[in-house]
């Protein structure tokens, strides 16, 4: 791999953002709507339950998730930025490799996560006061958790472009959200029908998501639940990566060309 080639492509993507204002709005425009909406809504269950810890709950699980979103819109939706450029042959009848691809893309998906990050960081903690501290050096696992979380699900969606088209391009917003409802986000797993909760288990956010909630509520970290995270997302992680440079191989075949 040549650092040059994968800092030119960095630099490929972030040179929109000064004039994008659709960039711009996907990383500051929905999540400052979805913290001003959900900090309101966790204001009102901490003052309606009378359990402080509810809020902080929520907020934390509303900036997990936003990493996520943000870790998986960077590698599936910059893939499809290029489809739309008609860029996706002169990038790779370049000296280009996949992997190189890769690691920008996921660079750059840290930047920007890093960046949407910080605002609503201080929007929560000036709006609402909350003590996203209270987990300390906790907060490191959870974040590596999501952004691998967001990474593999933005290689399936990349791969499954590549494998079918464009026409399969909706998977960027609609995989992640398929995900959602079975990550316990939002609520504790034992509210899951018990069906459902056999498929939580296979999801790697749950962990985390429940790990967070117990600490809030003054319990101890829960080690089996974050190995049990960690072990899922290495290991989707490595089938995503793999799914996806065989359908790029396979794309190949075909002729990138069908893009333009």
């Amino acid at each position: 791999m040549k650092l040059h080639r994968i800092k030119a492509l960095f630099l490929r993507h972030l040179y929109p953002l000064r004039r994008d204002f659709d960039l711009l709005s996907d990383m500051l425009y929905w999540p400052l709507i979805d913290t001003l909406l959900w900090g309101i809504t966790s204001q009102w269950l901490a003052e309606t339950s009378g359990e402080a810890n509810v809020a902080l709950s929520i907020l934390m699980a509303l900036l997990m998730w936003n990493i996520i979103w943000r870790a998986q819109s960077e590698i599936s939706r910059n893939l499809i930025d290029e489809i739309w450029n008609n860029n996706l042959v002169n990038l790779f009848s370049t000296p280009l490799m996949v992997r190189e691809w890769l690691v920008s893309v996921m660079a750059l998906s840290v930047i920007k996560m890093t960046f949407t990050l910080t605002i609503i960081t201080t929007v929560i903690v000036g709006m609402w006061q909350a003590n996203l501290l209270f987990f300390g050096w906790w907060l490191l696992p959870f974040i590596a958790a999501m952004v691998t979380t967001g990474w593999w699900i933005g290689f399936i969606s990349a791969g499954i472009i590549l494998r079918f088209g464009p026409k399969m391009q909706t998977v960027v917003w609609t995989l992640p959200g398929a995900l959602l409802p079975f990550s316990a986000v939002f609520f504790p797993l034992e509210r899951f029908p018990e069906t459902l909760q056999i498929v939580s288990r296979m999801v790697p956010t749950t962990y985390i998501f429940e790990t967070m909630r117990a600490l809030a509520a003054g319990g101890a970290i829960n080690w089996q639940a974050l190995l049990f995270s960690f072990g899922f997302n290495f290991l989707y992680l490595a089938l995503a990566i793999w799914y996806f440079v065989r359908s790029m191989r396979y794309s190949v075949k075909l002729g990138l060309g069908r893009f333009n």
